[in-house]
Order: C-alpha cells, then structure tokens, then sequence
C-alpha cells in the first residue's frame, strides 16, 4: 500500500483542514514517509516506504504525481512528474497514452482540471467521490469520510458485487456513490462538470492469432519466452537490489530462472515453515540458481490485528481472503523492489482462463466455475439478504455481469480470460501488490502490455492447461524443471523427473499418499491451505473479533440464513471438497461484521 489521497475543493479553507486531519491518518502501518504537495485548488498528501519509486511536480501552474513505475511503451524509460505533466496537458483526453508498471499517476491544472490513471490491468486502486464542486480521489475510501461534503452511505448494489465475485462489480463499493476507477480507465474531471471514465487502454480486438497458429509449437514457445524475459527486463532496474517471491511453484521457478539468467541482483524469500511442502520446493529452486534465500512465518496472533486493517481500509473490495499479507514487513530489509508472479498463471494458460465453458460458451457455466465459485450463490444470497433492502439487485448484477461478459471479444477463450483479469485477477490476486508496496515496490512483469497482447494472441490450444508454459520452463531451464514442483497439492512431481526420480515412482507415490494420511490427521503441510484455514487459531481470533457485531447485519440480513451460513467462533467449520474456496465466502461476511463495527 503506497497510501495516497487528492482533493479538488474551491474552498481553502476546508480544503487546508481536511488535508491536515488526513495526514497523520494515513499511514496504515509505521515506518512510512509523507509527502504533499498542491495547486490552486488541487491538494495531495501521501505514505509510502522511504524507498518506493515516486516523482512529484508543482512548479509553475498545476502539479502532477507519479508513485511507482509508470514505464514507456517502448524502452525502460520511467515517467516523471514533470513529463507526465507535458504529456497528459498536450494531448486530448481519448489520446493519453497508458504505461506500462505498477504505478498511479496524477496530473492537475487549474484550467483543464484533474486526470487520474494506473497500471493497464488497474492493480493501483483508484477509489473516486464527487459532489458538487468537490471531488476527492483515493487508493482506499477510509478517508474520505473526514470531508465534510461526503455523505457516508451504505450501497446494497455494492455488497450484491462483493457477495457473489469476492470482488467489486462496474466499480461499486459499500459506499453510494464510491466508485473504484475501471480497468485500464482513465479518471476525467474537468471543472465544474462530473468525473467520468475514459478509456485509456484495453486488450485489442484484433490480436493477430492467426500469426501465432501458423507457427510450429515450437516457434510460439521461443516468441512467448522473448516476450516474457523483455518483460522482466524492462521491469527490473540494475541499479536494485530485487526480492523474489519464491513459492517453488511454476511462475516463481520461471521468474527465478530468467532473473538468476539476466543477472538482476536477486534476494529470495519464502513464507512457511520447513516443513511446508512449498518451502521444500522452493529452497531446492534456491540452491540450484544459487540465489540467497530468505524464509518468513506469519504469526497466527497477528492475524486479528492484520484483519482489522484491511477491513478498515480496503472495504471487502478484494475479498477477505488472505488477511496475513500485509505482515511481511520485513521485505524491506532485503531489497527495495519485490518480483512476484501475480496472474502470470491465467495469463500463460490456466485451464479455467482458457478452456470453453459448454458448448460453444456459456456464461452461466463461466460464472458458476471460474467467479461464483469462491463467493455466495446467488440461490444462498437470494435467501440471506432482505428483499425490502436489496429488490432484484441478485439478478440485475448477474445480468449486468453476462453483459458485460459478452461484449468482450468474440473469441470465447479470450472473452473468459478477459473477464477473470477485470474481476477474480484484478482484486482477489492483483491487490496483493497494493499491499506489498508498504514495504518494497512491486516489479510486475505481468503489468506490460506487449507481454499481455503476445499470450492473448498464442492459439488456446498452446496454452490451455499451461501447457506453453510448462514447455518454456523444460526448454529454457532444465535444471529447474527436474526439481519437485509445488502445484498447492500434495503431489510435488517435476515436470521432467530425472532417471532416478522415474525409477523410484512407486515410492514417491507412497509418500504422496502418507501426506494425505498426514493432512486426515490434523498435519497440513501445504502452505497456503495451513494459513488459510478458518478454523486454525488465527481465523478462531478473527472470528471472535467479528462475533459482537453479527446483530449489526440484522436490518441487511435474515439473521437465522446468516447464522446457518456462518458458525460461531467456537464452532469447527466442516467443508465438503476444498477449504480454501468453500471458506472464502464466509471469511467475506467476517470482514463485512469487522467493516460494520465502523462504518454502517
């Protein structure tokens, strides 16, 4: 979280006091720097680490911010508040060039007024408000009460979103009139008239594939492989020291082998135990490229604490999921750039990105499996929530979800995976850079836009299941692919088993099933299914922190559905397949019972 907030308010002086009582408000965490600056009517204060990337302007008419990477379209260049002032000022508002990175710029003049733009997949969080005159612009809502021309306002359509996506739905919130700035949007507020929306960037509709489907296999893994090393390329900088988040899985090993092969100065790090199976993997990836490698553990009692944080600032946006992220405080110690596979998975091939739903494409299909699928069913929801509050709104957002779904590319393949990026991606996965930035600035290789073209162009035959994907990591780094692959399962076999590890098959087969003997009996050791258990005794302490306020729902919920769906804090959840989806939505309505305590 680099936290940052901009007003534009005719009056100074409200202006000047809102500026001051927000300040000493924003840093979530310690250790953080403030800056501000401003411009006639325009005023910004912001936290970020004392070493994230940020640029700032306010010499002669207007200012203009750039926290993070906001890199050229050709090169490595990075953007300057000076020059994003040029740019943006001299070109129409449908001609504003996007840029690739994780980064936020701002730009305000006193006569043309304020444009606000992020990253091409909107990982940045932009939230909006306007009324009248005033309009306040933010990377959380949480201030934006202290204004005194904001009206906290409690959104059903807001909470229909978040309860069927675990994300937010055309940019509602759990405020009226609370907007999150749209994927690959620009914000455009020229004064005296309403904010709105502009397109800045977006997947082109006519991606060559049949380029890439008259290409030998072959062909297509060496340009997917040049398209990712120049993405890693061109988002690392020589001159830092880079943490890697190294999980041992697929898109950290081939991150890992393409940082090691292009010598950025790399620090690994692995959250777990030795024991974790994912720790295992990733340490023997360590070993063989020769990287330091760093382990952290997550404290089971930090985990209400870490709640109560993102529930105050985050608002349910991106699902309550993961909670223990925000912990990592010490990456900073490290390094000053952090490289972590966010959605590289969906975008080189994961099947549900890729594969037809049906025949021929349903959007029911896509949105039971690929978005529905870690959230309330709309049958569920339908029974929880009071008709007299919420109407129709179940349906009218599904609807609106298939609208949308279908107005993206003709190409079916493409369409789902479109939809996952601006939803599931986006949120549940994409925040995860937010809140690392507090302590070392993400390096997304995922975030360029010639990356993104290149896989959306390759034929969904090539990538489905990863498959391309599996093929760049066998070709380019043998080593790596011969080591036990972490796949958050309990089956850890390489992609290319050495002689050895194939003669010994019957035993590994053994061990994979007396790890299932293990997992029956109370001993988990895969990382992210330990962690995220609801019933281990961090979620036991945030279930209990919820638990007072559960009658605050009573005028939004039926509270007999509500006490059906979500136990007691003394009580062991029983889940039927997969811990981890089959719990995401009940750790949503925990986050929604701590966000009420302060805000509904």
């Amino acid at each position: 979280m680099a936290n940052y907030l901009a007003v534009v308010d005719p009056n100074p002086e409200r202006r000047s006091h809102f500026i001051r009582t927000v300040t000493p408000l924003l840093p979530p965490m310690p250790g953080l720097v403030s800056y501000a600056c401003g411009a006639a009517d325009f005023a910004a204060v912001w936290a970020v680490n004392p070493m994230a990337p940020i640029s700032y302007d306010s010499e002669g008419e207007g200012a203009a911010i750039v926290l993070g990477e906001a890199i050229a379209t050709v090169g490595t260049t990075r953007l300057t508040a000076a020059t994003l002032r040029q740019t943006w000022q001299a070109n129409d508002y449908q001609s504003i060039p996007a840029f690739d990175g994780f980064h936020v710029a701002i730009a305000y003049h006193p006569e043309r007024g304020l444009v606000v733009g992020a990253d091409v997949l909107g990982f940045f969080p932009v939230y909006y408000y306007q009324r009248g005159d005033v309009l306040l612009v933010a990377s959380s809502p949480e201030l934006f009460r202290y204004h005194p021309c904001f009206e906290a306002s409690f959104n059903p359509t807001g909470l229909v979103g978040i309860l069927l996506t675990n994300g937010l739905v055309e940019g509602q919130t759990l405020w009226a009139n609370v907007y999150r700035l749209g994927q690959g949007n620009l914000l455009v507020y020229a004064l005296g008239q309403a904010a709105t929306e502009v397109t800045q960037y977006s997947i082109p509709e006519d991606l060559p594939t049949d380029k890439y489907r008259q290409m030998p296999v072959g062909e297509q893994i060496e340009a997917m492989g040049h398209a990712l090393s120049q993405a890693v390329s061109r988002h690392t900088t020589p001159s830092e020291t880079h943490v890697l988040m190294l999980s041992g899985g697929l898109d950290s090993r081939l991150l890992a082998g393409l940082l090691r092969r292009q010598q950025v100065d790399t620090v690994a790090v692995t959250f777990g135990q030795r024991s974790d199976l994912e720790m295992q993997c990733a340490t023997q990836v360590a070993r063989a490229l020769q990287l330091p490698h760093h382990t952290e553990q997550v404290q089971f009692e930090h985990y209400a604490e870490l709640a109560k944080t993102r529930a105050q600032w985050e608002h349910l946006a991106n699902g309550f999921s993961i909670v223990f992220d925000s912990a990592h405080g010490n990456l900073h110690r490290l390094g000053s750039r952090v490289v972590t596979g966010f959605v590289l998975d969906v975008i080189m091939g994961k099947a549900q990105g890729y594969r037809l739903f049906g025949a021929g494409g349903s959007f029911d299909a896509f949105f039971k499996d690929a978005v529905n699928d870690t959230a309330l069913s709309p049958a569920l929801l339908q029974r929880l929530l009071r008709s007299e509050v919420f109407g129709d709104r179940v349906s009218e957002t599904i609807e609106r979800m298939r609208s949308r779904y279908q107005n993206y590319s003709p190409i079916e393949s493409r369409r789902g995976l479109q939809f996952k990026l601006s939803s599931r991606q986006r949120f549940h996965i994409g925040s995860g850079a937010w809140r690392l930035s507090f302590m070392a600035w993400p390096s997304l290789p995922v975030l360029d836009r010639q990356f993104i073209e290149t896989m959306l162009a390759m034929p969904a035959e090539t990538l489905d299941g990863r498959r391309a994907q599996k093929m760049l990591l066998c070709r380019d780094f043998p080593e790596l692919a011969q080591l036990p692959l972490d796949r958050n399962s309990n089956d850890t076999t390489p992609l290319q088993p050495t002689p050895m590890r194939q003669r010994l098959a019957p035993l590994y087969t053994m061990q994979r099933r007396w790890r299932g003997v293990q997992r029956r009996l109370g001993y988990e050791r895969r990382y992210y299914y330990r962690v995220l258990d609801i019933n281990n005794p961090g979620w036991r302490a945030i279930r209990r922190q919820a638990e007072p306020h559960r009658d605050r729902l009573h005028d939004l919920f039926h509270p007999e559905a509500l006490n059906q769906l979500l136990p007691s804090p003394d009580q062991t959840w029983i889940y039927q397949k997969d811990a981890i989806l089959e719990s995401a939505s009940l750790k949503t309505l925990l986050g929604l019972l701590l966000w009420s305590a302060d805000h509904l």
